[in-house]
């Protein structure tokens, strides 16, 4: 298969995938109803019918339909965001045996994603099923490449991982849960096996984007914890995508 049949087939399979994956991050836990259904209250000076009251069947219809329409609309995001992560892995990768690994890889950043921003919770089966499937794609890429090493830096690099924000869990737990512990361990063995550039660079983009992420939400919202998946998932896809090519540019290392 040719570099661009890749990305052709990697940016339909993600954008094919994003919806279900949707679905099943939605099932890990259901949110509540406030956040499903906004209320809409009609001008009834400017002639219009006001909305249907809370006990009334009309209600129960409306809010059916602007629940619809926000699983329709998130859905298409998570598509679009599912479909250019495993698009743009396949333009910095190329045709290798490793590019399925890490395809996988953003589908399971993305359910983590999305339900620690809407649970405050990162599922340890999707974490232990990423590891299992990612750990085995690229033990298969490492024969097919015919060199062990980077099995060797995914070791070490899912162990640095662990240990850094097992470190912050131990120090401060009620900042940082274990899911995001566990999620490390997946990230770094997976940044690892590309170089420790990678590796470094992808966790100093995930701590600088979660740094200013949690600031936006103790300033606007007064909270101390916040979801830290999204910025693991985004450091992870950053080290993917640019930590090899930036290590050489800028730290001069693999």
């Amino acid at each position: 298969m040719t570099a661009w049949g890749a990305v052709a087939v990697c940016a339909v399979g993600g954008g094919a995938a994003g919806p279900f994956l949707d679905v099943f991050a939605r099932r890990v836990r259901r949110p509540v109803a406030s956040e499903v259904a906004l209320p809409v209250v009609a001008d009834a000076s400017a002639g219009g019918a006001p909305p249907p009251a809370a006990g009334e069947p009309g209600a129960a219809v409306a809010e059916g339909s602007r629940a619809r329409g926000f699983a329709l609309l998130e859905g298409g995001v998570v598509a679009v965001v599912t479909a250019a992560a495993c698009a743009l892995a396949a333009v910095r990768l190329g045709a290798v045996p490793e590019l399925a690994a890490y395809c996988m890889l953003a589908w399971a950043l993305v359910v983590v994603s999305i339900t620690d921003l809407r649970t405050g919770l990162v599922p340890r089966r999707v974490v232990y099923a990423a590891a299992v499937v990612v750990g085995i794609g690229l033990l298969a890429a490492s024969a097919a490449n015919g060199t062990w090493r980077p099995m060797l830096d995914a070791l070490i690099g899912g162990a640095i991982g662990f240990l850094v924000l097992g470190a912050v869990w131990w120090i401060s737990p009620k900042a940082m849960g274990f899911g995001d512990v566990r999620l490390a361990g997946l990230c770094g063995g997976a940044l690892g096996w590309l170089g420790f550039a990678a590796l470094y660079l992808g966790f100093l983009a995930a701590f600088v984007s979660g740094a200013l992420f949690g600031l936006g939400v103790l300033l606007t919202h007064g909270r101390h914890r916040f979801p830290f998946a999204p910025a693991l998932a985004f450091g992870t896809m950053f080290g993917v995508l640019w930590g090899v090519w930036l290590g050489g540019l800028w730290l001069h290392f693999r």
